[in-house]
């Protein structure tokens, strides 16, 4: 199976506990576990960074450009 994220991609915690959500990049894609693919985010508002799988982030939507 392929990893969903990629590396320098922005995204969120997909169960959010409070109104306005930190948002994460992707550092380094994990070896796949038998488990659950993983994934190393850090972010943006600071240094911090965790292990996170596949199942607790999503993709940040963006808005459409208008030109």
């Amino acid at each position: 199976m392929t990893h969903k994220f990629q590396v320098g991609q922005t995204v969120l915690p997909a169960h959010p506990r409070g109104a306005n959500p930190s948002t994460y990049v992707i550092v380094q894609v994990l070896p796949e576990t038998s488990h659950e693919r993983q994934y190393r985010i850090r972010a943006l508002s600071s240094a911090t960074e965790c292990i996170v799988g596949e199942t607790q982030i999503k993709a940040l939507k963006t808005e459409p450009s208008l030109s």
